[in-house]
């Protein structure tokens, strides 16, 4: 089945039930049939199936519209993050070598194209062909180029309506990036199940949690620093959270303050799809773990290819039916499965006695200071819960005597003491960092993760 089956069926049962809203324009499931059908044909005539579309990912209905079509016609949506440097952008484009590349302008013209083609039938019929592409950043900033299948988010589907408590009357608030998966994903899922959409074109706190209060029930998409920046959201309705860098004791907090929202985080990556998951209930009892593993997920702690016992910190390793096909390499898809089917990112964590996931950091950031192994992201967690401190990326520079000496950066408006007593207080002294460095913005990747690289850069220059 094609992932677009679901709702080209529901055109023919509820045409006039409304499938997306913007700003400015509404469409009914009927016209949005109508539409995907337009852009299926138009992309048909543009290239071969199979073929790759990058689009400028801008938050609009055309960017949605040629994703759901690529998908129906069997093409590869390639979204870009709009606010990439030309040689950024560049790099990419020399890396997927798209057949079509659709910028600003075009999305502008699209449905003027549209509205002189005719519509086509069209299906797909293969699950295991690619639909899907996108990068990732490594330590670097080096964009990888990775791709999907259909098969892995119909599974992801089916998850999510496993795992969590849709009524069936919720609205789908898409209001972050759709160049980024988490968002995407969002707006796919409820395309697929008939939630209709609303897309905002920015994040706009304050509008938006306007929009939160007048739309129930609501399931809305989120990273942390979305819920912090949001003051004033009374409405009812169920947040899913992705991205690390929440604190446990915040995650209380806010659930508390929101009582009608029910708060569901996930782990998962775009390599991984979802991998854990917390309720509302895991998110009181056990706050800082990942949660336990999502349906058809089975994930395993190993340390030098032997299974880890409970508490002991190894790579986490995951089997599941939703993982993606793999990196582009020279046109083909590559992905390093071990022999019984698991596969990692880099991950390292550990589960406790019930099974509950815990994330430590990713493998290749690990530094070892006075013989003692540290993630960066642990101690950033910590870092991060100081009041009047923004954010938080740790490295490390050559130390004779430890061997790694750390160093954090910081952005806020509490001073390096204070910062450096408040961490004291918590870590041990081999995880405090030696040096706290207040800056106006950390550098980080096109796709918004510290450049680890740059950051280990500029701690340098900053020691000489």
């Amino acid at each position: 089945m094609n992932m677009t089956t679901t709702q080209s069926l529901r055109a023919q049962t509820c045409p006039d039930s409304v499938c997306l809203k913007t700003a400015s324009r509404t469409f009914s499931i009927e016209q949005w049939e109508d539409m995907t059908k337009r852009a299926s044909a138009w992309l048909l005539n543009q290239g071969e199936i199979g073929s790759t579309v990058a689009v400028n990912g801008q938050n609009r209905w055309e960017t949605l519209l040629l994703f759901w079509a690529a998908a129906r016609s069997g093409f590869v949506f390639m979204p870009l993050d709009p606010r990439m440097t030309e040689a950024e952008r560049s790099e990419r484009l020399q890396l997927a070598k798209p057949a079509l590349y659709m910028n600003e302008d075009d999305l502008n013209e699209l449905e003027h194209q549209l509205d002189q083609t005719a519509p086509s039938s069209y299906s797909h019929p293969a699950q295991n062909a690619l639909f899907y592409s996108g990068f990732t950043s490594g330590s670097s900033g080096k964009p990888k180029q990775f791709a999907r299948n259909q098969s892995s988010w119909l599974k992801s589907f089916e998850a999510g309506l496993a795992d969590f408590p849709f009524s069936g009357t919720e609205t789908a608030v898409i209001a972050g990036p759709i160049h980024h998966s988490l968002f995407l994903y969002g707006a796919a899922f409820a395309l697929y199940t008939g939630q209709p959409i609303l897309l905002t074109e920015k994040f706009l706190p304050d509008r938006l949690s306007v929009l939160l209060n007048e739309t129930e029930p609501f399931v809305f998409y989120a990273v942390p620093t979305m819920l912090e920046a949001m003051q004033a959201v009374n409405g009812k309705g169920i947040v899913f959270l992705s991205g690390a860098g929440w604190s446990a004791e915040r995650k209380k907090q806010w659930s508390s303050a929101h009582d009608q929202i029910r708060l569901f985080e996930f782990y998962g990556a775009s390599e991984l799809s979802f991998v854990s998951y917390m309720n509302p209930e895991d998110v009181q009892i056990r706050p800082s773990s990942s949660g336990k593993p999502s349906t058809g997920v089975t994930v395993e702690i190993r340390s030098g290819g032997a299974a880890c016992a409970p508490f002991e910190i190894g790579t986490v390793y995951v089997n599941s039916p939703m993982l993606f096909s793999g990196y582009m390499e020279e046109g083909r898809c590559r992905i390093d499965l071990a022999e019984d089917g698991f596969y990692t990112v880099g991950d390292a964590g550990y589960v406790d006695e019930e099974g509950y996931l815990y994330i430590v950091g990713r493998e290749q950031f690990m530094m070892i200071s006075g013989g003692v192994n540290i993630y960066p992201e642990e101690v950033e967690r910590i870092v991060i819960q100081c009041p009047d401190v923004e954010a938080a990326a740790v490295t490390s520079i050559p130390d004779d005597r430890l061997g790694e000496r750390l160093v954090c950066l910081y952005t806020g408006k509490a001073d390096q003491k204070t910062v450096r007593r408040f961490v004291k207080a918590r870590l041990s002294v081999e995880k405090t960092p030696r040096r706290f460095i207040q800056t106006d913005a950390l550098p980080l990747t096109s796709n918004g993760k510290v450049a680890r690289a740059e950051l280990k850069r500029i701690a340098e220059e900053w020691s000489q």
